[in-house]
């Protein structure tokens, strides 16, 4: 099975730190974003990734020069929409296939992902992660008695953590889409696409706050590895 690896964004939001280097060559322990992500994605026997450039591509090419255990091939398709990435992934694609974002970092079972995505039979699943609060909840009565107390407050819904599968059949959706988002809506719509429930760890990197807390937790990731 083929990875997609989403490396094209410009990430704003880590200026001025990106404005120098791309967000998935951001290092995090003397380890490229980038190479922690493909690093675990090894461990199951994935060995072909198409890698979606697009800002500062050339160093994202340099990078993946120094790479002998994995196969890589660099499409670079400017500042685009994920979609047209993954449009223009598509003559190098033959089977079901893995779309992962350069950008967060997860100890996602992908064994378990992939099972989970064949006995749906859907054509696309999506990985999901609960949030809970950060704080402790207080409820109290008019006369200031506590009432209840929740020191792990889940959030109503869950977030996207930026790993999917996909069928090929896919790209019959994709010729009706505008967008990223678009295709979302529409394998919802058609009832085509599944939720597999990540409850390890992630590390999303999207702000220099993120960036400082992820030095923090990759240690607890390293740790499972």
């Amino acid at each position: 099975m083929k990875v997609l690896l989403l490396c094209g964004g410009e990430g704003t939001r880590l200026h001025p730190l990106t404005k120098k280097i791309p967000k998935p060559l951001i290092k995090i322990k003397n380890k490229t974003i980038i190479d922690h992500i493909i690093e675990h994605l090894s461990k199951y026997g994935l060995e072909e990734f198409l890698v979606c450039s697009g800002y500062k591509s050339i160093m994202i090419e340099r990078h993946f020069d120094n790479y002998k255990s994995i196969t890589t091939q660099i499409i670079n398709s400017g500042k685009v929409d994920i979609l047209q990435r993954i449009i223009d992934c598509k003559s190098m694609i033959n089977n079901e296939f893995m779309v992962c974002y350069g950008d967060t970092i997860a100890d996602v079972n992908i064994k378990k992902l992939y099972d989970f995505h064949k006995s749906h039979q859907g054509i696309a699943t999506i990985c999901s992660y609960q949030l809970k609060q950060n704080f402790g909840i207080v409820k109290e009565n008019q006369k200031g008695a506590v009432i209840s107390f929740d020191e792990k407050l889940r959030y109503p819904g869950s977030i996207n953590i930026g790993y999917f599968i996909f069928d090929k059949k896919i790209f019959k959706h994709i010729q009706t889409a505008n967008n990223w988002l678009d295709l979302i809506k529409i394998l919802i719509q058609k009832k085509q696409l599944y939720a597999f429930k990540h409850d390890g760890i992630h590390i999303t990197i999207n702000t220099l706050t993120e960036l400082a807390s992820a030095e923090k937790s990759i240690e607890l990731y390293l740790n499972k590895l």
